[in-house]
């Protein structure tokens, strides 16, 4: 799994252009980020194309905070083999140049960044509250599961719902367990729960295991889900 999440601030090295590819102009932005965190990384290359590049290089500037969730990639460039995250979200934090990116954004009529909306990048420990379920949809139209946990991080909050739905749900539900640290990159809302009180909490939309993951029980419910899956289609045939 090449799916990756880091926190950190970017060095003066900042590249933006607009590429020939095949015929097609493209926009690419290059910036080095000296991560901080889940894990300290120095001189990592991150990448973003097309609409992303044009709209995030104009707020970056040396010593940009950001955290990036993004897929880690080796490519050949220049005869060399170079590792790169290419960015699938870039979230803004501090020290970001925010008055040349809403010139530049306001400009070409561009949406807002991430920072701008309700994204948010979350690390943090699961508490021993975990609740899942696994049922079929009311309409009849398959099974749906269901993950909610609390996430606790010293530093920053205590104790903070975050709801994993679908396949993510599924898959994450074995590997966790009491004190797993994970990252979470989703986007946070607030609703009225069925009592009339207001409940705050992240939709997961991805999550990345860092530690203490109950790896055993996870890769059992893999197997076993695999062998099952073998024999449906056996049967089916």
């Amino acid at each position: 799994m090449n799916r990756v999440f880091l926190v950190g601030n970017l060095t003066g090295d900042i590249y933006f252009d607009r590429l020939l590819i095949k015929g097609t102009e493209r926009s690419f932005l290059r910036v080095i980020l000296m991560a901080s965190r889940p894990r300290v990384i120095s001189g990592m290359r991150i990448v973003l194309w097309d609409e992303k590049a044009e709209l995030y290089f104009p707020y970056l500037q040396r010593g940009s905070e950001i955290a990036v969730s993004g897929f880690l990639q080796s490519r050949q460039f220049k005869g060399k083999l170079v590792h790169e995250i290419e960015a699938v979200n870039l979230i803004l934090l501090r020290n970001i140049n925010w008055e040349q990116g809403e010139t530049e954004r306001r400009k070409h009529d561009r949406s807002l960044p991430d920072a701008g909306g309700n994204h948010v990048f979350i690390i943090g420990s699961v508490g021993e509250d975990i609740y899942y379920d696994h049922f079929q949809r009311s309409e009849g139209n398959g099974e749906y599961a269901f993950l909610r946990l609390m996430l606790t991080n010293d530093e920053y909050m205590k104790g903070l719902r975050v709801i994993v739905r679908g396949s993510l749900a599924e898959l994450s539900y074995p590997y966790l367990q009491e004190g797993s640290k994970i990252a979470v990159d989703g986007h946070i809302q607030t609703r009225d729960r069925a009592t009339g009180k207001k409940v705050v909490e992240v939709t997961a939309e991805h999550i990345a295991f860092l530690e203490n993951i109950n790896w055993e029980a996870g890769e059992i419910a893999q197997r076993a889900k695999a062998g099952h899956g073998n024999k449906e289609t056996e049967h089916g045939s």
